[in-house]
């Protein structure tokens, strides 16, 4: 028994059981919504029963190896045991409730799961706070306004509770969550945690030995390490060719002659209209031009419409809004909402008038107010999705009526406020300002694109006059639109992809005919590649300066990053392989690349609250640098898997390249691990500074938690001396990889439009998903090894 429950097999088993019920449990709360996903997967007693034996099984092999031998390795297998434990305090003593309050009432009591629960203290609310987005009903923040009562102990205060800004009190945590209809009472969640303390000290031990480990002689790490510096240099890629679609626009003959005309005689207004300076909905001052590439990616997922730069979409949308309501440029993505709004399944783009009746009601009014209304936990991906699409109708309606276009200061404000075209001509008495924004607008309407430029100008000297205190530097303004003009990451993706290829392929050629690549071309292979890596990290400063805060906070940025791990991770650690380097390239290549060809969706509108932590930055930057260890490791399998193919007895010294790459292999996913590792529980830091609470089962965690547990099963698959091989490491770190892209990409852009049981939707799976994995297994079989690698070869 004891064998059994000390056995590497059995832990390999638990954790595969709890990483497949997780997986489970994501589609189930698609399907079904987070409470069935919990009630049948997370919280069930099997589940749990499952964690109980895989830290048992972990306890029983820390002391059949006699793990407390090496500090490091033992400080992070117990971490997990006490965090276990404390998350065990939590779930079986803690309180996670909700608490209703109206306007000028107090309350004491918290309902949890239809139980009430009475505090020795009220909470009364004084006042509750909702702001919307211009011209819609979504709201874009909310918040309460309270006051602490406690009359046992004589204690009375005031407090606000909004996003990133939590009430505690007597063990008590309180964050705002959702509203009344009538916008006069909150509901604000509640949770008491005993289990905080031990959880957070294991977070501390977990991240202690982690790093540890890195740097002690005794670990795994450091023999590799060990093992490729004594390699002798020698060693990337695939290119992926892609194009772009474009969609047929189905308008009136007028329309489309407007529209052609417009493409082709606006360009030069319309840079001009974009060098003016705007005040974002943020704050930030920038230029037009900037405002205007966010809005039609918002719209549209691309950075340019139908061969027209954003800023003629723009100035389109204001000079010609009914013209333009009639044209298809808002992204839709799930077929429920193209049934909604009676569109065709697989139209991608719709258009403002589809959204309404021939009453003009809005078609999703109900679906959207019903979603707003849940707490986010509660949410489906057709509930996040439905208010994706939502927005997007919003940015639209903001650009008809030039909302977003708050280009005109007010004199004499205390606030440097900026405002709009409609609320200039009703507060501004400036008659110059009033007459050349008049006469631009006539001028665009009529298509007489050559006479707006002498009133733009009149505009720029109206924001120069009024508007100084707040105004970037000429150079900034400059530097945004020199750099937006540039598009240096995406030439930076193809350059990535074509050093990567021919490093492969050259590597791979001395490899096969066992040459030593010459000092001249590992020379100029460095040069190359630190050239390349400056370059990036140029961008990434450039980004930073222009934005004021660190690049991480969206899609686009996070995926920027990621390929930047990618060569870090290779010039720092893996320089002396050149299939490293190329790998890296590759990959860093990919990421880019695809961040322009998928459906990215870049925030213009206020950020959501809870992203303005500290603890975001972190967390993203740590948890994103590891996808690009995995994505280095996913190339190096394939790599591997190719040597396989191309093995044979006349050329043994395959075999040892092939092992070398394993070597580099392990510890690139080492490193990758420990970052995830650190990331996902920041993460849970995050969220209990955010929210009060650091896990939720979310799809997003909840796939971060399977992918950790996905390349614990990888990393110790070779401590099992029977079934371990090269190629078996070498197919695991490929195929280990797909959960990294669920976590990322399926998330995000697969679950919110895939099949749901409950409303008989079709599965829209993306083609290259099958091309994808018909490719990855035909290469597995091809290179499935006749007579395995022994110890000796």
């Amino acid at each position: 028994m004891y064998k059994f429950i000390s056995s590497l097999k059995t832990m390999i088993f638990l954790l595969l059981i709890l990483a497949i019920g997780a997986a489970i449990g994501t589609f189930i709360e698609n399907d079904f919504g987070s409470f069935r996903a919990k009630e049948l997967i997370y919280h069930s007693f099997w589940y749990q029963l499952t964690l109980l034996f895989a830290a048992i099984n972990m306890l029983a092999v820390f002391y059949r190896v006699k793990m407390y031998k090496v500090r490091a390795r033992t400080l992070f297998h117990l971490a997990f045991i006490l965090i276990l434990l404390g998350s065990a305090l939590t779930h079986y003593l803690g309180l996670d409730g909700v608490m209703h309050i109206r306007e000028g009432e107090k309350s004491n009591i918290i309902m949890v799961n239809n139980i009430e629960v009475k505090t020795d203290f009220y909470l009364a609310l004084e006042d509750f706070r909702l702001t919307r987005y211009p011209g819609s009903r979504s709201p874009s923040e909310f918040s309460s306004k309270v006051k602490v009562i406690d009359k046992q102990n004589k204690i009375s205060f005031d407090a606000e509770i909004f996003m990133n800004n939590t009430l505690t009190y007597d063990g008590y945590k309180f964050f705002q969550t959702s509203y009344d209809t009538d916008e006069k009472g909150t509901k604000l969640s509640v949770n008491k945690d005993p289990g905080v303390e031990v959880t957070y000290i294991g977070y501390f031990l977990l991240f202690l030995g982690l790093v540890l480990n890195l740097f002690d002689k005794k670990s795994r790490f450091q023999y590799l390490i060990s093992k490729i510096k004594k390699m002798p240099i020698a060693l990337f890629l695939l290119a992926i060719a892609l194009s772009f679609s474009t969609q047929t626009l189905h308008a009136s003959p007028y329309t489309d002659a407007y529209l052609q005309e417009h493409q082709k005689n606006s360009k030069e207004l319309a840079y001009a209209f974009g060098s003016l300076v705007v005040q974002g909905p943020v704050g930030r001052m920038k230029p037009l031009d900037t405002q205007n590439r966010e809005v039609l990616n918002k719209l549209t997922g691309k950075s340019t419409w139908k061969g027209m730069s954003a800023n003629q979409v723009v100035l389109g949308m204001f000079s010609r809004p009914k013209i333009w309501k009639k044209v298809n440029i808002i992204r839709v993505k799930t077929p429920k909402l193209r049934k909604l709004l009676g569109v065709a399944k697989n139209q991608k783009l719709v258009r403002f008038m589809d959204f309404f009746n021939e009453f003009g009601k809005y078609k999703l009014g109900k679906e959207v107010e019903r979603a707003n209304m849940l707490v986010p936990s509660k949410r489906g991906t057709f509930e996040r999705d439905l208010i994706k699409v939502d927005e997007r109708l919003n940015i639209a309606f903001m650009s008809y009526r030039g909302v977003l276009l708050t280009l005109f200061p007010l004199p004499n404000n205390d606030k440097d406020k900026w405002v709009d075209f409609k609320t200039m001509f009703a507060q501004v008495e400036h008659s110059g300002v009033k007459r050349a924004t008049s006469r631009l607008l006539d001028a665009c309407f009529n298509r007489n694109y050559d006479k707006g430029f002498e009133y733009i100008e009149t505009i720029r000297a109206y924001q120069n006059e009024f508007g100084s205190s707040v105004m970037p530097s000429q150079k900034s303004l400059d530097v945004e639109l020199w750099f937006s003009k540039l598009a240096l990451f995406f030439k930076l993706s193809m350059a990535y992809l074509l050093f990567g290829f021919v490093v492969l392929v050259y590597a791979l050629s001395s490899m096969f005919y066992n040459k030593l690549i010459s000092t001249k071309i590992k020379t100029l292979i460095s040069f190359i590649s630190f050239s390349l890596f400056s370059l990036h990290t140029f961008g990434i400063a450039i980004r930073w300066y222009i934005g004021g805060y660190a690049p991480i906070s969206n899609t686009y940025e996070t995926m920027i990053y990621i390929s930047y791990a990618a060569i870090l991770a290779s010039l720092v650690f893996l320089r002396r392989s050149s299939i490293a380097i190329s790998a890296s390239f590759i990959m860093a290549g990919i990421f880019i690349f695809a961040a322009y060809l998928a459906e990215i969706d870049p925030q213009i509108t206020n950020l959501v609250p809870v992203l303005n932590s500290y603890w975001l930055s972190i967390h993203v930057s740590v948890i994103t640098a590891s996808y690009g260890f995995f994505g280095v490791g996913a190339i190096l399998g394939l790599i591997t898997l190719f040597l396989f193919i191309l093995r044979s007895d006349k050329k043994p010294h395959i075999n040892t390249h092939i092992k070398n790459i394993g070597y580099i292999n392990e510890l690139t996913l080492t490193l990758g691990l420990t970052l995830l590792v650190i990331g996902n529980f920041l993460g849970g830091i995050w969220a209990n500074e955010s929210w009060g609470r650091y896990w939720g089962w979310d799809p997003k965690e909840t796939w971060a938690y399977i992918s950790i547990l996905v390349y614990v099963i990888v990393l110790h698959v070779r401590l099992i001396k029977k079934i371990y091989s090269p190629y078996l490491f070498a197919v695991l770190s490929v195929i280990s990889f797909f959960s990294i892209l669920m976590t990322y990409f399926g998330v995000n852009f697969y679950l919110a439009g895939m099949h749901s049981y409950a409303t008989g939707d079709p599965v829209p799976i993306p083609q290259w998903v099958y091309i994808l994995s018909s490719t990855v297994l035909a290469i597995i079989m091809m290179a499935y090894p006749k007579r395995q690698l022994n110890s000796k070869e």
